[in-house]
């Protein structure tokens, strides 16, 4: 049976498609395009609506889900037409899809093209979106990514005319970065030319074309001699001498990945093996990001050359740390690897050596949360319990408090799971290094020290935290860490640890939680009016909103089109008193607590806290709901925006 050509198939109507598919039956489409219609017309508020996607209007129908929408339109991209491909992508809007239709009447450029040109959407955000949704790798066209051998005999102007460029070839099978994967007639010639299988991958046309110019530039003998390789460039270039072929290839590869990710101040490197590819994706401010992908059968002697200079045994999981200088940069690495159903991933850990040693007036704290904090700092005694969930900055905090407190008059011990930062003046130690049953130990060793101030990274048990709560009473200054989700929960949580000295006690204690969050871009932010329903999932009053500038992201050249440029943190901060004592001894719940703690204590939750940072230009809604858990206790008498921004700047204000 002789196959239509895919450039011959005629596109059809999404709704059409999804009935002769038998994703929607003929009734369940006409209720849809009704629905759509109506959502045109008129808003939820009143207002003149606007269009909604129909696979979006059947998702919120439940008529499919989202998975089914996606997987139907990665299967059948090519028979649905391109402009309404884009709407249900959420890449543009009806009227900009009639703007650019209209265009395309009087050109002869594609239709991604005269978007991009038009400025409504970005040349990444095209190919970062093609690539999610019809499962296209998406590749970086970095020199050192491609096999030169695959270019001998190509004509350059052959590989600019057509935006293309072969990246990797393996047995019958070759992977060729395209602008525009879909071109069918592009890929028939390829096939032609190469007489093997051609995989597609996606790339940004000025990426591909700025790496043509490099790769086909004269070369010409620089007088400048080369940096001196680092030590991890040359345990890993040394393998290529006695590797087989396919490691030898994965060495410089690995060396431009681990080089690329520090370059970029990545924090994480991440290789994950998925079915057709190889992923990687850097930490970047907390998110992570992607970078290209990889031919899948790279992946195995990829992650075994980035894993030899670790010396890492096949039964192992996490190893000892390598410190070493790439490029300028002098690093800390550690390894972590996880099995999968695809196949292994690896996670390179990255520390900057040496770090800037951050302050508490450097943590972004609220003016209210602030002199509560160095309140308690300041005065003799007391415990500053960082209680955070994994990789909220727990770390930093605790060190941020130690710079606080770093005196030449004053004596101060760690005992840390890993010592991140050597800190000039403090005494510092790490589980297990005194052997079997330390942890116990050191404590105890700490008690009978002549110290001022001790640190202890996690409260392990009632043992741990009934030395901690010793060391309190005997006068000393107390730091310490809680894996808890907030300040409340951290209280139910000690008594799960049934460390009930810890809330009976007389001595201070202040209870701190912590959340990053990417901070907007100063280049690029732009403020707008937020929809009341954003600000009812955080228990927030909308009745003052136009009285406030929001912020949100937006995307530009300095920010490589995130919206966003380095980290901060929102917090919540909550002393305990002798309410909040015999409301725990009565068993109060989690909600009663909390409630408790809002009005008798003026608590000022993460949310409240992440929305008056919204107001002041340091992050968005949409991070603080990111990291933000709606608690039922904080629905119960919402403050407004007007109260929250008093509050939080130690503001007396009626109502409060």
């Amino acid at each position: 049976m002789q196959r239509t050509p895919a450039n011959k198939i005629k596109p059809m109507k999404l709704g059409d498609l999804m009935v002769r598919e038998g994703l929607l039956t003929p009734d369940a489409l006409q209720k849809a395009l009704t629905m759509q219609k109506q959502t045109g017309m008129i808003s939820d508020l009143g207002q003149p609506g606007h269009y909604k996607p129909l696979g979006l209007i059947c998702v919120e129908m439940k008529l499919i889900t989202k998975q089914d929408l996606q997987r139907f339109l990665s299967r059948h991209h090519k028979r649905i037409q391109i402009g309404e491909l884009m709407i249900n992508m959420g890449l543009i809007n009806q009227e900009q899809l009639n703007h650019v239709l209209e265009q395309q009447r009087f050109s002869s450029n594609r239709f991604g093209t005269l978007l991009v040109q038009s400025g409504i959407i970005s040349e990444q955000q095209l190919t970062n979106a093609l690539s999610m949704q019809l499962d296209i790798p998406r590749i970086l066209p970095s020199p050192e990514l491609i096999d030169p051998e695959l270019l001998k005999g190509i004509d350059e102007q052959f590989l600019r005319q057509h935006e293309c460029l072969p990246v990797h070839r393996y047995g019958n099978q070759m992977v060729v970065v395209m602008s525009d994967p879909l071109n069918s007639e592009l890929l028939q010639t390829l096939l032609d030319r190469f007489q093997c299988k051609i995989t597609p991958a996606i790339a940004p046309a000025s990426e591909i074309l700025n790496t043509l110019t490099y790769l086909f530039k004269p070369r010409r003998k620089t007088k400048n001699a080369p940096e001196p390789p680092n030590e991890l460039d040359e345990k890993l270039l040394k393998l290529s001498s006695h590797a087989k072929p396919t490691k030898e290839q994965a060495s410089p590869i690995a060396h431009f990945l681990i080089r690329s990710a520090v370059e970029a101040g990545a924090t994480a490197l991440h290789l994950e093996s998925l079915e057709k590819y190889v992923r990687l994706r850097f930490r970047i401010d907390g998110a992570l990001k992607h970078r290209t992908d990889l031919p899948v059968r790279l992946g195995p002697p990829l992650i075994d050359c980035i894993k030899t200079p670790f010396r890492i045994k096949r039964e192992d999981y996490w190893q000892e740390k390598i410190t070493t200088t790439i490029g300028r940069q002098q690093v800390e690495l550690k390894i972590s690897f996880f099995s999968g159903m695809w196949g292994e991933n690896l996670v390179l850990h990255i520390t900057y050596i040496p770090p800037r040693l951050m302050g508490i007036e450097d943590m972004g704290f609220s003016p209210q949360n602030q002199h509560k904090i160095e309140n308690l700092l300041n005065r003799a005694g007391g415990i500053l319990l960082a209680a955070c969930p994994h990789r909220s900055g727990k770390s930093t905090l605790l060190y941020a408090a130690i710079a606080h407190l770093n005196h030449p008059n004053t004596s101060i011990l760690t005992l840390e799971d890993a010592v991140d930062y050597a800190i000039p003046g403090v005494v510092q130690n790490h589980y297990g290094a005194g052997g079997k049953d330390s942890y116990s130990a050191l404590i105890e060793a700490m008690n009978d020290y002549d110290s001022d101030v001790v640190m202890v990274a996690e409260l392990k048990d009632q043992g741990v935290s009934e030395r901690i709560d010793q060391a309190a009473l005997n006068g000393k200054k107390v730091l310490a860490a809680l894996n808890a989700c907030d300040t409340t929960a951290a209280l139910h949580r000690l008594q799960n640890l049934q460390a009930t000295h810890f809330l009976t006690t007389p001595v201070p204690l202040l209870l701190v939680s912590q959340r990053l969050v990417r901070k907007l871009c100063e280049q690029c932010k732009t403020n707008f009016v937020p929809n009341p329903e954003e600000l009812k999932v955080l228990h927030i009053s909308a009745t003052e909103r136009k009285n406030f500038l929001f912020w949100q992201a937006q995307g530009c050249e300095d920010c490589n089109d995130e919206g966003y440029k380095g980290m901060s943190a929102i917090h919540e901060v909550l002393e305990l008193n002798e309410s909040l004592r015999q409301a725990l001894r009565r068993g109060l719940t989690a909600s009663g607590l909390r409630e408790l703690a809002r009005n008798g204590q003026r608590l000022i939750t993460l949310a409240e806290d992440g929305v008056y940072k919204v107001i002041q230009g340091i992050t968005s809604l949409e991070e603080v709901m990111r990291v933000t858990v709606p608690h039922e206790g904080d629905s119960l008498g919402g403050r407004s925006l007007k109260e929250i921004v008093a509050a939080c700047e130690g503001r007396s204000l009626t109502g409060i």
